[in-house]
């Protein structure tokens, strides 16, 4: 059943936070809402999720404590990949709203800065676009279209750069150096990006395999 397409990946996104079936479906492009909706049914009938009802009639779905005891495996499986699989992207696995989305699971909550603030991500390659993350209160979402306020941070880039970073292929203190990664902004705003950034679990194990190959 673990075995069967997207099964595991449900589960990845499950152990990072993601509950409602549309940020399950968001973090998975290419996997069609009938197709998710079985996947999550088989898990439940075999005691891994359980769907919980909430407020508006829409369920969530959250892991079992059989579910959640899949972490170790998970996890193992990330690194595994990390330190034998890891290479730079190819054009059809960068999709900039799934890195948003991945940079928001994994942001540090409690270094984000105070109050309601936007930070735009402005794309310059492969084709230009922006993406946003709306920060109030402790909490960020990552947006697709702008969320209104001024931003108080720019960060501008190409979508490669910024998945390198991400993944702890590129040293974001490189990336800045070498003006791949620019900020601008309110001063506090840029300062604080690189402490609050939202790295890849597996950034660490990355860097390792890196250093050992220098």
């Amino acid at each position: 059943m673990l075995g069967d397409r997207w099964t595991l990946l449900i589960v990845r996104d499950l152990l990072a936070g993601a509950h409602r079936f549309s940020e399950i479906e968001r973090g998975l492009p290419g996997i069609s809402p009938t197709l998710l909706a079985q996947r999550l049914r088989t898990l439940e009938r075999h005691g891994i999720v359980e769907r919980r009802p909430m407020d508006g009639g829409r369920p969530e779905y959250w892991l079992t404590s059989v579910g959640q005891d899949l972490e170790p495996a998970v996890v193992g499986l990330g690194s595994w990949a990390a330190r034998h699989f890891g290479h730079e992207p190819a054009p059809d696995e960068m999709d900039s709203s799934v890195l948003m989305l991945w940079i928001e699971r994994f942001l540090h909550d409690a270094l984000l800065p105070n109050g309601r603030q936007v930070a735009r991500f402005d794309f310059t390659a492969p084709r230009r676009e922006s993406r946003w993350l709306l920060i109030d209160r402790g909490e960020a979402t990552a947006c697709d279209h702008d969320p209104g306020p001024v931003p108080s941070l720019v960060v501008t880039t190409d979508l490669r750069t910024l998945h390198n970073v991400f993944a702890g292929r590129m040293a974001m203190r490189a990336a800045l150096r070498d003006g791949a990664l620019h900020l601008d902004g309110q001063p506090e705003m840029v300062r604080s990006f690189p402490r609050w950034f939202g790295f890849s679990p597996f950034a660490e194990e990355t860097r390792a395999v890196l250093r050992r190959g220098a």
